[in-house]
């Protein structure tokens, strides 16, 4: 197309501006999408620069992973003869190309990919795509890369055997992704969650003189809290990492939830605690899941309202007493309602993964909480007669009342108070709503604001500042975003023009796990999403302070 003045008219520009915005939305939304696939997906440029072969130009988290290295990283710039485990592996890689080229466009093959992280070699089945435009010319290569199931030769290999290595290393695989779905939706669950909490957490602060506002607003703030440690509870369960049980205080456990679990509800949830209560070693969070499930499906059970029962109390298991628990000291929880009952032959599928007699339900409720008490050492118990009511029993291992805090899940949920400073900050986050709360929270506890949605725009907006020497005073930084740099090729771009630069992450898939991780790239601070405006003005307010004594 010829230009000309007409062609470059305003609104001929703002179309193009447009489509090119339009463009980095659908990049960014692709890549988000290809990162919940749990194969390893690689795209190679078509003409090698040197003798590793074609170079990657995008990667996903899976195949990260696969290598060991860090998702945010990636393997951008390697050459596919790089991530091979040795020289017959890198010729395996590199014929398969060739064939893919001239057969087609399409070819299949195993070799082993080397681990970074100081793994052991993993044998693959790598599945070549190459891509022609109209003209069939080469525009890149596209694989998907399967881990295959690891086989001792040192061993014999009798079929039994086989085929439980071949089932074990197949659930392994079908944990690994899952975890790595699990992290995936947890990081787009947290974002949704990113600004509400915010914004409510700082509301919640100007509200001190209408205690009814007050009460209603910290019901749904105590929800949002539950609802982040819920999700972190995904990702720990999908990774089948052991979970960290400590001695809980049942009785706020249970007071906490029964004031959530009922808000709203024609119900009426009557709390019975017993003397000198113990306190069961389990995790804080899966218990309270449990009650408050049990809770929920007996205020659903009595439409009309009623009254309902949540007592708890010590019990003793003797020696051969009980078939399931093993002998010592217990919690029992129990969790009755007035409502319509179950019948019978009901009663023996209750616990079952496809069983639900709701509409609209999928029958996981109770099977969860199933799984969640057994793998505490306890168990769940029901009772029920027909239009009388239900009575669930939980048995939990306990231990005697601590006199601190361990394990205590907080009574008072009242937000982090706001923290007010000065310093010049710089917001770089692909979540607009988000943006503007922290902008809005920031400007209003006296910092210098500003923000941006893509690396590229971060790092101009860094050396522009710094240039005329008002840099940033701390740069909170998201992982994904918009345009072809994430947060972590972002980072090393800043840090280094200036190595002085105070960095904090900020993303809705930072765990306990990798924050470490970040600390030792270069940031010096770490703050998962979804985050309090006291959270956020806390740390911000820490890095500027750390700053001006340095």
């Amino acid at each position: 197309m010829t230009l000309s003045p007409d062609t470059l008219r305003p609104d001929t520009l703002a179309e193009l501006e447009a489509s090119l915005h339009q463009m980095k939305t659908a990049n960014y939304f692709l890549r988000v999408a290809v990162d919940q696939v749990p194969e390893a997906v690689l795209i190679l440029e078509a003409e090698p620069t040197d003798n590793a072969g074609p170079k990657v130009l995008f990667s996903n988290a899976a195949a990260a992973v696969l290598v060991g290295v860090e998702p945010e990283k990636g393997l951008r710039g390697l050459g596919i003869a790089d991530l091979a485990a040795g020289d017959s592996d890198a010729a395996t890689l590199l014929g398969s190309l060739k064939h893919a080229t001239e057969n087609g466009g399409a070819h299949e093959c195993e070799a082993f990919v080397q681990n970074f992280y100081g793994h052991p070699p993993q044998r693959c089945n790598w599945r070549v795509r190459a891509v022609f435009n109209s003209m069939r010319k080469l525009l890149n290569y596209t694989l998907v890369v399967t881990p295959l199931p690891i086989l001792s030769a040192a061993l014999p290999k009798p079929v039994p055997a086989r085929g439980e290595d071949l089932d074990s290393q197949s659930d392994q695989l079908k944990q690994d992704n899952l975890a790595a779905l699990a992290q995936g939706i947890a990081h787009d669950v947290n974002n949704l969650l990113g600004p509400v909490t915010m914004r409510l957490s700082d509301l919640l602060q100007q509200v001190q003189g209408q205690p009814a506002l007050k009460e209603e607003l910290q019901l749904i703030f105590s929800g949002l809290k539950r609802a982040r440690q819920f999700t972190s509870q995904v990702v720990t369960a999908c990774k089948a990492k052991p979970n960290q049980k400590q001695p809980i205080d049942v009785a706020a456990i249970i007071h906490d939830t029964v004031k959530f679990a009922g808000a709203g509800s024609n119900a009426q949830l009557r709390v019975r605690l017993g003397q000198a209560l113990r306190w069961p070693v389990a995790d804080a969070v899966k218990i309270s899941q449990v009650l408050q499930n049990l809770i929920l499906n007996g205020i659903q059970a009595m439409p009309q309202g009623g009254y309902m029962d949540v007592d708890a109390e010590n019990a003793d298991i003797g020696l051969g007493q009980d078939d399931i628990l093993k002998p010592g000291p217990y919690v029992r929880i129990t969790v009755r309602d007035r409502g319509c009952g179950i019948s019978p032959e009901n009663l023996e599928r209750l616990f079952k993964e496809t069983f639900t007699t709701k509409p609209d339900g999928n029958g996981i409720g109770l099977t969860t909480c199933k799984l969640f008490i057994h793998a505490h050492e306890g168990d769940i118990r029901v009772s029920s007669r027909l239009n009388v009511g239900t009575e669930f029993s939980v048995y939990l291992p306990a231990v005697p009342a601590m006199t601190g805090q361990v394990g205590t899940p907080e009574r008072d949920h009242a937000p982090v108070p706001l923290k007010k400073g000065q310093g010049r900050v710089l917001i770089v986050d692909d979540e607009d709503d988000l943006r503007k709360v922290a902008q809005l929270i920031l400007k209003r506890c006296g910092y210098e604001v500003i923000e941006c949605d893509n690396g590229q725009d971060a790092v101009k907006i860094y050396h522009s500042l710094a240039r005329t020497g008002t840099p940033p005073d701390v740069v909170l930084m998201d992982l994904t975003l918009r345009g072809g740099m994430n947060g972590g090729e972002t980072a090393e771009e800043i840090l280094r023009f200036d190595p002085e630069a105070r960095l904090v992450v900020t993303s809705g898939s930072v765990n306990e796990d990798v924050q470490m991780t970040f600390l030792e790239k270069g940031f010096v601070g770490v703050l998962p999403k979804p985050y309090e405006a006291g959270e956020l003005t806390q740390i911000v307010h820490r890095v500027v302070t750390m700053m001006s004594r340095a």
